[in-house]
């Protein structure tokens, strides 16, 4: 084979690393980008919402209380969107890790309802806990696993209308190995079969044409599908349109020693 033969193969091969050093390039700059914007509009949301908190402790008019009331409403939104959107960059990067501990999931699970039973009472909706009398302590990153529930059941609260919302908890074991099996339902206007398959993506939504009425860009479902893969586990979904969904997690865990010494 002469030199002309072979120059292809070596071009081939430079355009591929051109076009990794593209790829990892522009991965960098998307996520320095989020940081960047993240951090102009945080900065003077953090001094809006604090001269606002400032009015809200004045004496003020009904009428200019309800208006300070809008302001500290929206600037909240807006932080927990820039939250989201550097949490989600950090998942995309690799940045999270998982740093697990030893979790008593009794306590953490009767915690965890109690403060998510007062936002879903907030909506003349029913809180329903199913929990096992009885709960290992396990190894587990406690904090991700709070985070991803507290998306769940917030994004129940947010498309149910009337009716209930549901956690139920179990664990499953097989040997050695064991798996904590969670279920999030709620009674609420559903995903439409053909959303299903990208209520995962970024800046999706179930049902444009059901959630255009409500805020939010779409980024919770994506930050829990990235969590839950961080964690070992998955995440299933099944929904009926105006009945209702219902997200299950499997998460593998490990088992305190000291509970079956």
């Amino acid at each position: 084979m002469n030199s002309k033969d072979e120059a292809p193969k070596d071009k081939g091969s430079a355009g591929k690393d051109l076009d990794r050093l593209d790829g990892d390039r522009a991965f960098r700059a998307k996520k320095s980008f989020i940081a960047n914007i993240s951090h102009e509009i945080r900065t003077p949301m953090n001094a809006i919402m604090g001269f606002a908190q400032m009015l809200k402790n004045s004496d003020l008019s009904e009428e200019q209380d309800e208006y300070v009331d809008v302001i500290i409403d929206s600037g909240t939104k807006l932080l927990s969107i820039i939250h989201s959107l550097l949490e989600l960059s950090n998942l995309e990067t690799g940045e999270a890790a998982v740093k697990p501990v030893i979790c008593d999931m009794y306590l953490f699970f009767s915690r965890l309802w109690q403060n998510c039973e007062m936002q879903i009472k907030s909506k003349q909706l029913d809180p329903v806990l199913e929990l096992p009398s009885e709960l290992p302590k396990v190894i587990i990153d406690e904090d991700k696993l709070e985070r991803v529930l507290d998306l769940l059941i917030s994004n129940a609260v947010k498309f149910t209308g009337s009716g209930m919302v549901q956690l139920s908890v179990e664990m499953e074991s097989d040997d050695d190995e064991y798996q904590l099996v969670i279920n999030v339902c709620d009674t609420g206007c559903g995903i439409a079969p053909h959303r299903m398959r990208t209520i995962y993506d970024i800046f999706e939504q179930g049902d444009s044409g059901i959630t255009r009425t409500h805020s939010g860009l779409g980024l919770g479902l994506s930050i829990v599908s990235r969590l839950v893969e961080l964690m070992g586990g998955d995440i299933l979904a099944s929904s009926v349109v105006g009945a209702g969904t219902c997200f299950k997690l499997i998460l593998p865990v490990e088992i305190y020693k000291e509970y079956g010494a």
